[in-house]
């Protein structure tokens, strides 16, 4: 079961792996309550990294300059400053999918995610990636 308390906690167990089903009722306005940027993205369709990189940006609403890169996507996982909160939480839709089709790509997004939860959690922010199977 996916809880809203598990996910407004600063810790290393930032990436989660979820059934649709299993969250709390009310998660994602619990969340938006308590101060948070709640994100969704689908991987249904997702195909290249380049797919990965124009979801996330439109889902999290990465300004202009974004770069379409590992890189890129590190910095602005890493600033968020056009979108300041308590926490941050993208949930990611259909992510079987999407792990299925292209596995090293999914791998390297957690990798840069867990790098991005380590530096918010200097500052006590909680940053969390819910993959919904």
């Amino acid at each position: 079961m996916l809880f809203a308390n598990d996910l407004m906690r600063v810790t290393w167990q930032c990436v989660h792996f979820s059934l649709p089903d299993q969250e709390e009722d009310g998660l994602t306005s619990r969340l938006k309550s308590s101060g948070f940027q709640v994100f969704e993205s689908d991987g249904s369709d997702l195909e290249t990294k380049e797919h990965l990189f124009t979801a996330i940006a439109k889902a999290m609403i990465f300004p202009e300059y974004f770069g379409g890169n590992w890189d890129a996507l590190h910095e602005c996982l890493r600033d968020m400053e056009w979108l300041p909160a308590k926490g941050y939480v993208l949930f990611f839709r259909n992510a079987e999918q999407f792990w299925r089709r292209v596995p090293l790509v999914a791998g390297t997004f957690v990798e840069i995610w867990l790098s991005s939860a380590e530096e918010w959690s200097c500052e006590g922010v909680p940053f969390h990636l819910v993959f919904l199977w």
